[in-house]
């Protein structure tokens, strides 16, 4: 390599660097755009330099390779390299600081959902500028461009006349050591859940530093069950929930106290709506005779930390981070105890992790947070024993709260003596075996006789509450946290976590309370219905359910189009028709039907995105 061509190259470096500090400065300033200033510590603080510096590398970095050093490398003049990476990087600080407007108002870094706002037919309705406003944005563009072609100057001056040895190889040892700093600090919060590495990491655009609590547990430096029990300590409240102050009356329409009912919430962990058959499930459909089936019941996610959430707390778990750091319990948990409920929960696997045990159930004394047992169906046995073991002591002094879940459909840990009512069945899954040719029969098989198995350990419980005459007085609701898919789209899909089909989002709903009128309701219902029907019906709020809520009541036929499913990095939402529109994890969007084949030109609405994301984010300062 010629002499010129070196230098061209130890110029882009320079420029490089000096590219990396401007951008780290804009992404620094992230951080003044809320509250995560009232957390932060001395450590959060070296934490989040260190972070912007070494973030703002990565993203500096790969104009310098694909632009600079090939161009360098073949011989191309100088000063067209540095025009061009001039424009690139004047680009990227424009953008950055685009971003850090879109973040302060809609509490996530620019998406899909976000370009198609900008660049949608109907954009225009929405984002009206004054000429001040248009003048103001091309003076900041410009003054980008120049600083960007003002660093490129100094650069070229700096490569000329600073004479540091190993130069290139101080800076990048420099750089490498701002990323060993950052991404030690982050573990280390991570292990410790220290509020200002936490909160401050969201900041930054799609920001993913290292965690490593499994490593730590095997060298028996931490415990992340303890780590799970760990509330986060002074966070910044970012919600309004309640939007409003809860209003109770516990008087009903006729004048008369309400009763306080006893709740029992039985839920089978991957539930498909397939198996929920007299064949399969007996017990259910014959207790689901004397109760409302919700048959188009969509959960609040494809996965069970979001699909609990959203039950207990009725908005979505893209606010999952927010109640973590700031420490907020569901209201309707909250309600309870303020009623006086004994509250308790029956679980199978642990509610250590996900931590429900903290994030849902914190304020419970007394808490089960998990159940011996070597095998799943062991643990689903013992939970149901536990309950109708704590009916039987029942003195009815006190209303009850039950949440019992179910794991044995999940797990499909079966041993061969219960494998006896579907056939032929797997005897164990082989997930090796899967693809899209694969006969779904023995699979499903052994996944129904699972079902069947939760079914008939139910039925034992219903059984109990009827003998003990506790269903005159007590709500009883059968569900499950989210769906579990067996290729019924022809996709090659099996399981849950994967897509938000209707096969991994849909799940039963069974609805009893004293005096229902039974039958099947064929309107759309979802998991954020619960908690507001809960808090209505039984504990006598007189809030509407927009004020805590994504949902509304179980009995409310009305449309609910654009369900929020997912989490606050990868989520969509489900249309009316079925129609998925999926923001990904990388930020792009991709319109699916309902059977996941992508919709190229789907129509979307900036008018109809822009209501969607505020009524997403209502629940923020």
């Amino acid at each position: 390599m010629t002499t010129e061509r070196k230098d061209n190259i130890k110029q882009g470096f320079v420029y490089y660097v000096l590219s990396t500090l401007t951008l780290a400065i804009i992404f620094f300033s992230y951080i003044f755009n809320g509250q995560s200033t009232e957390v932060m510590d001395c450590v959060g603080w070296i934490y989040f330099v260190s972070s912007c510096i070494t973030h703002a590398a990565l993203f500096t970095l790969v104009p310098f390779l694909i632009l600079q050093v090939p161009l360098a490398a073949v011989g191309c003049r100088q000063w067209i390299t540095r025009t061009i990476l001039s424009i690139v990087y004047a680009l990227l600080f424009i953008i950055a600081v685009v971003n850090s407007y879109v973040y302060g108002i809609y509490h996530f870094h620019i998406n899909g959902l976000v370009l198609e706002m900008l660049t949608g037919p109907g954009a225009s309705e929405i984002f009206v500028f004054s000429v001040w406003a248009y003048m103001k944005a091309i003076g900041l563009a410009l003054s980008f461009v120049l600083l960007s072609i003002g660093l490129a100057f100094i650069a070229k001056f700096i490569s000329k006349r600073l004479i540091i040895r190993h130069l290139n190889r101080n800076i990048l040892l420099t750089l490498l050591s701002f990323v060993l700093l950052s991404q030690g600090i982050h573990i280390y919060g991570g292990a410790t859940m220290r509020s200002s590495i936490i909160e401050s990491t969201d900041v930054l655009p799609y920001y993913f530093p290292l965690r490593a609590n499994k490593l730590l547990e095997k060298l028996g430096l931490i415990s992340i069950e303890k780590i799970n029990q760990i509330q986060l300590k002074g966070g910044v409240n970012k919600l309004r929930y309640p939007l409003e102050p809860l209003k109770t009356s516990r008087i009903d329409h006729l004048g008369k106290p309400n009763e306080k009912y006893n709740i029992v919430i039985l839920c089978i962990d991957s539930w498909n709506p397939r198996t929920l058959t007299r064949e399969c499930t007996p017990n259910i459909c014959a207790f689901a005779d004397h109760a409302e089936t919700f048959t188009k019941h969509l959960s609040s996610s494809n996965a069970t930390s979001g699909g609990i959430f959203g039950m207990f707390t009725g908005i979505s778990a893209y606010y999952w981070k927010s109640f973590e750091s700031s420490c907020m319990q569901p209201l309707l948990i909250k309600q309870l105890l303020k009623e006086g409920y004994h509250v308790q929960t029956y679980p199978s696997a642990t509610l250590e992790y996900p931590p429900f045990a903290k994030m849902l159930f914190h304020d419970v004394k007394g808490l089960n947070v998990s159940t011996p047992g070597k095998t799943t169906i062991e643990r689903d046995n013992r939970i149901t024993h536990n309950f109708i073991a704590d009916i039987d002591k029942y003195d009815g002094k006190k209303p009850f709260f039950a949440f019992v879940f179910y794991d044995i459909a999940h797990n499909m840990d079966l041993p061969k003596s219960k494998q006896y009512r579907f056939k032929p069945c797997w005897e164990y899954v082989d997930y090796m075996k899967l693809n899209n040719d694969t006969d779904p029969t023995p699979f499903f098989n052994l996944y129904k006789n699972s079902v069947a198995e939760a079914d008939s350990l139910i039925g034992l419980t219903l059984n109990k509450l009827r003998e003990k005459d506790l269903l005159r007085n007590t709500v009883v609701i059968i569900t499950g946290d989210h769906g579990q898919e067996f290729n019924e789209n022809h996709n090659n899909y099996w399981g849950h976590a994967s897509n938000y089909s209707l096969f991994q989002v849909g799940t039963p709903l069974i609805y009893y309370y004293p005096g229902c009128k039974p039958g099947k309701r064929n309107y759309r219902t979802t998991h954020y219905d619960i908690s507001p029907t809960l808090m209505h019906s039984v504990l006598g709020v007189t809030n509407p359910p927009s004020d805590y809520s994504m949902g509304t009541y179980l009995d409310d036929s009305s449309p609910r189009d654009w369900h929020l499913v997912g989490h606050e990095l990868y989520y969509a939402f489900i249309r009316s028709d079925g129609t998925i529109i999926e923001k990904q994890g990388a930020g792009n969007l991709k319109i699916m039907d309902p059977k996941m084949h992508v919709i190229p030109n789907y129509p979307l609405k900036p008018k109809d995105l822009q209501a969607v994301i505020q009524k997403m984010n209502r629940f923020y300062k």
